[in-house]
């Protein structure tokens, strides 16, 4: 059962790195997707590097680093992210924190904002 994202708080993934293809826009950027319908991308201070509803966005996880890094499509235009993967508990933890983290948020995104209900 899917329940609509203003029933809930905002799905923050913290620690992730954000990048533009090859350059690398955040270490340590948030990825949230907003209670609000927003899809935010912020910087390792905060700011914004972009945002859209989230019914304008899309996600798949990247099989080339196995599945740990999603590729987004922001109202046209491209990111990628690893959720989770600038922390350092996920340097030891490998594959599986962000791999995990990368299913949620393509799941999220796939869903327009909506999750299972507890």
């Amino acid at each position: 059962m899917l329940e609509d994202m203003a029933d809930v708080d905002d799905v923050v993934f913290e620690d992730s790195q954000i990048g533009k293809g090859m350059k690398p826009l955040a270490q340590h950027g948030t990825v949230v997707v907003g209670a609000d319908g927003t899809f935010t991308l912020l910087g390792t201070q905060g700011d914004v590097i972009d945002s859209a509803p989230i019914t304008e966005v899309s996600a798949k996880r990247m099989g080339t680093t196995g599945g740990q890094t999603v590729r987004l499509n922001l109202a046209g235009r491209k990111y990628n992210t690893t959720p989770g993967w600038g922390s350092s508990l996920a340097k030891w933890s490998g594959v599986f924190g962000t791999s995990a983290a990368s299913k949620t948020l393509v799941k999220l995104v796939e869903s327009n904002g909506k999750r299972e209900a507890k």
